[in-house]
């Protein structure tokens, strides 16, 4: 793969670390990695001063990559107005990069995530872990347990679905058999979200009892 860079000044033109960069990742796209990819050099020469020159080309070759370990090398030669004047054996280390949704503001414990509370960052692959949650359709709606601070992953157990009932309140317990409805008075033992289970207490009886959340208001009792 090569790449054409064209003159800086009319008698100097100087290839950076960026322009080997660009020529890398283009080759990694050809050999079909389509991810984003980031790369970090610590062989070869990346910078280059040719002098006299009008138009220069990096030509890559030779891109070998070792999954296991992320790293690669390859051969880059250097292209002076059709003339090879240097070469080079480059290496390093690649890291794909991901997309991942995280907060741009503090969120504090008990907010509910909405979509303007969120912006998408980039960053190295490895940095995500299993139990982060970084899509932002996964996101919106879910509570805070904690506060959530800006920039920085999410993980699964700092959030989850909206409380509607809170420990201690007092709700309509609704029963459903064969067209008969009974409705009853209870405490909730323990807070819960819209169709989670949870126990709760007769009013009158005193009879624990355990029910589907349906609204802040509602609980149904499963008819087992």
């Amino acid at each position: 793969m090569s790449a054409a860079v064209p003159a800086q000044g009319k008698d100097v033109l100087i290839l950076d670390e960026n322009d080997v960069n660009g020529a890398v990742r283009r080759e990694f796209a050809d050999q079909g990695v389509d991810d984003e990819i980031e790369l970090e050099f610590f062989g070869g020469k990346t910078t280059f001063v040719l002098q006299n020159a009008g138009l220069a080309r990096i030509m890559i070759s030779n891109l070998r990559i070792d999954e296991g370990q992320n790293t690669f090398s390859a051969d880059a030669e250097i292209f002076a107005d059709g003339e090879s004047v240097e070469k080079t054996r480059l290496s390093g280390k690649y890291y794909v990069r991901v997309s991942a949704y995280v907060p741009n503001r503090t969120i504090e414990k008990g907010t509910v995530i909405a979509e303007d509370m969120l912006k998408e960052i980039s960053l190295r692959a490895n940095r995500v872990k299993d139990n982060n949650i970084v899509d932002k359709d996964r996101l919106i709606g879910l509570q805070a347990k904690k506060s959530l601070k800006e920039g920085r992953l999410i993980a699964e157990r700092e959030v989850g679905q909206k409380v509607l009932i809170r420990k201690g309140d007092v709700v309509t317990a609704i029963y459903k058999s064969r067209g008969l409805q009974i409705t009853s008075k209870a405490e909730a033992g323990e807070d819960g979200a819209e169709k989670q289970r949870i126990e709760l207490e007769n009013v009158k009886s005193g009879k624990k009892f355990r029910a589907r959340v349906i609204d802040a208001a509602t609980v149904e009792i499963d008819n087992e």
